[in-house]
């Protein structure tokens, strides 16, 4: 330190002597710059160079919160002590962020009780969040102003056939005048589905309008609440099966897969050996659809994919009976047969014969393992399965209709094969859709002397859905059975019932549902077949002034 004292004393005394000496002009101006630079120095250092030292509080000042986001008044600094897993109330974690978005989801569909119960299991700090207070309000507030739908006997229901893809190959192929009659094509699906929704039409499943009442074993109508203005359907799919003729013939998808991403799509192959996958059919355009309005689902009801087992499922060759060797029928066949009662001599007749077996499919395990991936899928999308039985048996070929008396052991024989060859791929199903729409009874109710009925019911049936021309009629009974039943009839959105309705629009078959003139594919051939054409009329003339001709042979 000694010699820095020493500098400061040299330095003192040279500014002593420098000061009895007369300044000059030039250095009184040089010395003011000297000192006007330092000032500035010190200046720039204080206000601009120097940190600025950081408040021990920061208050919050955004406006707006994002999902997902921590508005925090107070110290920011983090507390050593806090336990890390421990939520903030008002954020969101990823597993908290996922349950209000379900949450949200539930109540969109109407379930705000299940909403507000979910929320809160979910969530266990809910209490102390002032946005998920608010959620639940408003679900107890929208809650209250649900109305109970008046008669559950007033519920239409709606089916199709899988839908047409390619217009012009499938009515151009053999089978174009039944795909005509029977078949609905996408973009009319898709114009049906856009116009009840907005005619407030929602999506309800069987079991929403009637079922056993678990204190007393009996099929009960149940409540259903949605909001005023609102009316509930179901909606039903047959053949969803993706049969060889219609691979053969084109213009339909080929099968449904899980895609990567989980979602449920069709796959139609291309001539080159190339798979196209996309929504081509009713349940992915349905999926869709209630992707983006949710409020068209009543509690996450989508519709009844139904069944039958003779070309496999879902585009996939499935039956042992149909498609496999003599090896596995052998390891299978006592599955098949000797649990309906008949002897193995008598089995093995059955299982081989001429009008059963089509041809062997090596890989058929792993066909119904893939089967049986998508049927899970289905379920846990909000689907429900029904059979259609095996064989695509008409009741009216199989019993006599007016005492439910059978006369064919192939009734007994379908409803085996479908309970063991196609019920382990998709679970138990208790909903029989009536292949053709026949029924194995009159209008009249089931009884415990309907042979037909008793043995449907043993097999775990409940739910009965033929095809009637009516646009409402549900039966239910208590008793008959044991517990009871529901039955409904059909309504067929298709080419025979739109020619039908825009040809005689006095008898307002489908007023209630779409504007047929709206709907209908102009890409049709006209007329459809066995649809009687009143005299003098020519062709079909629509709103937008177009006119189609009917075609002569």
């Amino acid at each position: 330190m000694a010699k820095y004292e020493n500098l400061n004393r040299r330095n003192t005394g040279s500014r002593r002597n420098r000061r009895r000496r007369r300044p000059s002009t030039l250095m009184v101006i040089l010395c003011a710059l000297i000192v006007g630079l330092l000032i500035a120095g010190v200046l720039i250092y204080i206000f601009v160079i120097k940190p600025e030292k950081t408040p021990s509080k920061v208050p919050e000042v955004s406006t707006t919160e994002e999902p997902g986001e921590t508005e925090i008044e107070g110290d920011n600094t983090p507390d050593e002590s806090a336990d890390p897993e421990e939520e903030v109330p008002g954020s969101y974690s990823g597993t908290s962020q996922e349950a209000y978005e379900e949450a949200q989801l539930m109540a969109a569909m109407y379930d705000y009780n299940g909403a507000v119960e979910f929320i809160k299991s979910a969530v266990p700090g809910y209490a102390g969040d002032a946005q998920i207070l608010k959620f639940i309000t408003e679900c107890e507030t929208k809650a209250g102003e649900l109305v109970k739908w008046p008669d559950n006997t007033q519920i239409t229901h709606i089916f199709f056939h899988t839908l047409i893809l390619d217009n012009k190959v499938a009515f151009s192929s053999a089978n174009k005048v039944e795909y005509n009659q029977v078949m609905t094509t996408l973009s009319e699906f898709k114009e049906i589905m856009q116009e009840m929704y907005d005619r407030g039409y929602v999506l309800v499943r069987l079991s929403d309008i009637a079922s056993i009442d678990p204190g007393t074993g009996q099929m009960t109508y149940n409540p259903i609440y949605l909001p005023e203005g609102k009316t509930p359907f179901v909606l039903s799919e047959d053949d969803v099966c993706y049969y060889e003729y219609m691979n053969e013939t084109g213009g339909y998808a080929n099968r449904l897969v899980v895609t990567p991403e989980g979602r449920i799509m069709n796959e139609v192959d291309q001539p080159d050996g190339s798979v196209v996958t996309g929504a081509f059919d009713v349940l992915p355009i349905l999926d869709d659809f209630i992707l983006e309005h949710p409020d068209f689902s009543y509690h996450g009801a989508k519709g009844i994919i139904a069944l039958t087992g003779y070309n496999g499922i879902l585009g996939y060759r499935t039956s042992y009976i149909a498609y496999g060797s003599d090896e596995i029928l052998q390891q299978h066949y006592q599955e098949l047969f000797c649990a309906g009662g008949y002897d193995e001599a008598h089995a093995y007749e059955l299982a081989r014969g001429p009008k059963v077996h089509l041809y062997d499919v090596p890989d058929i395990e792993e066909q119904r393992a893939k089967a049986k991936e998508v049927a899970d899928a289905i379920l846990a999308d909000g689907w429900d399965f029904a059979s259609h039985t095996w064989g695509h048996m008409p009741m009216d070929q199989v019993l006599d209709q007016m005492t439910g008396t059978v006369g064919s052991e192939r009734f007994f024989r379908d409803t085996v094969w479908f309970d063991v060859e196609v019920q382990p791929l998709i679970g138990h199903t208790n909903i029989l859709i009536y292949p053709k729409g026949a029924d194995i009874h009159t209008w009249r109710n089931y009884t415990d002397e309907n042979q037909a009925y008793v043995f449907l019911k043993s097999m775990g049936f409940d739910y009965y859905c033929n095809v009637d021309s009516a646009k409402v009629w549900v039966q239910m009974d208590k008793t008959a059975g044991g517990s009871g039943y529901l039955r409904t009839g059909r309504r067929n959105l298709d080419g025979t019932m739109f020619m039908k309705a825009m040809l005689y629009p006095e008898k307002e078959l489908l007023t209630d549902i779409v504007d047929v003139w709206k709907v209908w594919d102009k890409e049709r051939p006209v007329p459809v077949a066995n649809v009687t054409v009143p005299e003098g009329v020519t062709g079909l003339t629509f709103p937008d002034g177009t006119y189609i001709p009917f075609e002569t042979n």
